[in-house]
Parts: C-alpha cells; sequence; structure tokens
C-alpha cells in the first residue's frame, strides 16, 4: 500500500495487545490513567466527562502495524459510541490497513462525507477514501477523494503521488509527470524522506520510459536507488532501460542487483 502517512502525531498513553482467543483487550496503563471501557475492572461504557484513552491507544497500534490489536479497540469504540464519525473512520482506516477493503469502504465514505469539524481527522477522511478506492480499482472514485483532499491541502505531498498514479494508469502523461515533480517539490531534501523520493523518482522514471525518454528515465531510476537502495522494482526498470540503450552490461549488473534483493526478501519471508 502506497502513503498513508499520519499527519498528525500519537500519544503514548497505553499500549493495547491483543488476547488471543477472547477477542478481548489486554490494557497496559500508564499508571493514573483510567482503563476503557470493556478492560478488566473497568465500566462497561466510557467514562463520563473524561477523555477516552482509546483514541490514544488505538494511534499507537496503527502506528505499530498492529492492525488486528487496533481492530478490536476500533469495534469497541464503535460499539459503544455507534453515531461517532470518528469511531466509524478508524475501523474503517484499520480494515483498510488489513487490505479488507469491501469492509473498510462504507465506513470511510461516511466518514469523508462528514463536516470538517466533525472529528480531528475529518479533514484528512478523503485522502484515506482515495487509497481505499485506489485499492478497489475504483480510480474515478479515487480521484474525485485525493482531488478534494488536494484541494484543501495543497501542500500534502502523498496526496499528488496518488494524483500522479492515477494519471498514469489512465495515460494522461504530462499530468502524472507534474503531479509526481509536484509532490518532489514538496519533499524536498527534508531528512527522512529518503524513501519518499525514491518512489516518486521511481514513478516519474515511468513516465520518462512510456514516452521514451531514456537518458531522464535512466536518471530518475539512478536517483531512486541512491536513495532507497532496496527498491526492486527501480533496479528491474533502470535495467530495461539500460538494454534499450545498449549497455548490456550495465543493464546486467541491475538486474543482479534486483535478483538479490529479491533472494533476501525471499529469505527473510522463510525465517
Amino acid at each position: 500500500m502506497q502513503g498513508l502517512r499520519w499527519v498528525s502525531s500519537i500519544g503514548t498513553l497505553a499500549v493495547a495487545t491483543a488476547a488471543g482467543a477472547t477477542n478481548s483487550v489486554v490494557w497496559q496503563a500508564v499508571p493514573g490513567t483510567p482503563p476503557p471501557a470493556g478492560a478488566p475492572g473497568a465500566p462497561s461504557g466510557p467514562v463520563q466527562g473524561a477523555p477516552d484513552p482509546r483514541w490514544d491507544v488505538l494511534r499507537k497500534l496503527l502506528r505499530a502495524s498492529q492492525f488486528g490489536a487496533a481492530e478490536q479497540v476500533a469495534r469497541a469504540l464503535v460499539k459503544d459510541r455507534p453515531d461517532d464519525l470518528r469511531a466509524a473512520f478508524y475501523l474503517g482506516l484499520v480494515l483498510h490497513k488489513e487490505k479488507r477493503h469491501g469492509e473498510a469502504l462504507p465506513l470511510l465514505e461516511r466518514a469523508a462525507a462528514a463536516d470538517d469539524a466533525a472529528f480531528p481527522e475529518s479533514p484528512h477522511a478523503p485522502h484515506y477514501l482515495g487509497w481505499c478506492r485506489y485499492s478497489l480499482g475504483d480510480l474515478a472514485g479515487a480521484r474525485a477523494a485525493f482531488t478534494e483532499h488536494a484541494n484543501a491541502f495543497p501542500n500534502y505531498d502523498d496526496t499528488h503521488f496518488a494524483l500522479g498514479l492515477i494519471a498514469y494508469e489512465e495515460d494522461r502523461l504530462p499530468e502524472a509527470e507534474a503531479s509526481f515533480r509536484r509532490a518532489l517539490e514538496l519533499l524536498g531534501e527534508q531528512q527522512g524522506a529518503a524513501k519518499e523520493r525514491a518512489k516518486n523518482l521511481a514513478r516519474l522514471g515511468d513516465v520518462m520510459l512510456r514516452e521514451d525518454r531514456l537518458a531522464e528515465a535512466e536518471l530518475c531510476y539512478r536517483r531512486a536507488v541512491e536513495l532507497f537502495e532496496q527498491h526492486g522494482e527501480a533496479w528491474s526498470k533502470l535495467a530495461r532501460v539500460l538494454d534499450r540503450l545498449g549497455r548490456s552490461e550495465d543493464a546486467a549488473e541491475a538486474r543482479a542487483r534486483q535478483a538479490a534483493i529479491r533472494a533476501r526478501s525471499e529469505g527473510e519471508g522463510t525465517r
């Protein structure tokens, strides 16, 4: 899955972990923090007048890619707050991250239709809806959601990357190029953005390759693998470009790098 980077910070109140077949959540609270509804020793519903710490738990679990536990927390929130659009949004996001896009779609559509003031993450719900629709192959629907988000937040690089992907798949190459270049401009030289820059450069290289701009494509792919050496697809595309440029030895070297990455990935998957 592309993108899906968090827009705001995540709390560190507590950690929740899955409790096996009981389908409950074990709560490990920071001293002085009340347990959420449903935890051992907790009230049966949210504590009236107190902030619900489960929001922070849920965001922390998502950050840690602990989607099974995150789903349990999200479902508990939906059960306690059936009309809460924020709860619906988070359950939809968790299901999307679990690649259960069909289940996520109505929840994210409901959240994205809310007023911007409905809940803190509401203005960014169209971004996540866009990725869900894209994953389901609904390019037109994804484009509409990402365009809405880009109009509201014109400086969010991942939305421009998404619009570039859609334009490329729809063979609107000048628009794809413009979107990838805009994302790269927004990313700039910011610390920690090397992998994001690499994926945009690789996709920009795809545009150049489709347009037979081989020298520019080579430059894009080389810059991508310099930033993120493990980008196997970029090495593969670079080899293709080098073949077309008649540089067979360089192409073979690029393919060897891509094969080594694939072998290492397969080896890690069997451990």
